[in-house]
């Protein structure tokens, strides 16, 4: 069964492999989306983007959002890295993160729970309401 921090969880490690050891990511001259020098940006985000606070669900419980700090304060020049500048590419860890096969995987697991929930639901209401109207139920 997956929740919502199997989400965090699974987008925070997707975005840390694509800083370091990289992905495969042609946008960029050398072909990979690594983006470790000193160490310092991947242990910034790594101790910053906590899973339980990567999360927050909407009031209406049923929608969510989710928070990954590219910039934290130990590490202010996250955005860079991560947006580029005029002078260098960008090496878009977040969006590559948000794009790979484990997060995807994780988001479709949560959902389809989610649905199948919500329809569990709906056909016991359903059943409810035809037995209240004298319909027979089998």
């Amino acid at each position: 069964m997956k929740s919502l921090n199997d989400i965090a969880k699974a987008y925070k490690q997707s975005a840390l492999q694509a800083i370091n050891p990289g992905v495969s990511y042609s946008s960029y001259k050398t072909g990979v989306s690594r983006a470790y020098r000193t160490g310092n940006l991947f242990n910034q985000i790594a101790s910053s983007n906590n899973i339980d606070g990567m999360i927050k669900l909407g009031k209406d419980r049923k929608s969510f959002t989710l928070t990954f700090n590219i910039a934290p304060n130990g590490a202010p020049y996250g955005k860079y890295v991560h947006n580029g500048t005029y002078k260098m590419a960008p090496r878009p860890f977040g969006e590559i993160a948000g794009e790979s096969k484990s997060v995807k995987e994780a988001f479709d697991m949560y959902m389809n729970q989610v649905v199948e929930s919500e329809l569990e639901t709906t056909f016991e209401n359903m059943e409810d309401m035809f037995l209240k109207a004298g319909f027979k139920v089998k």
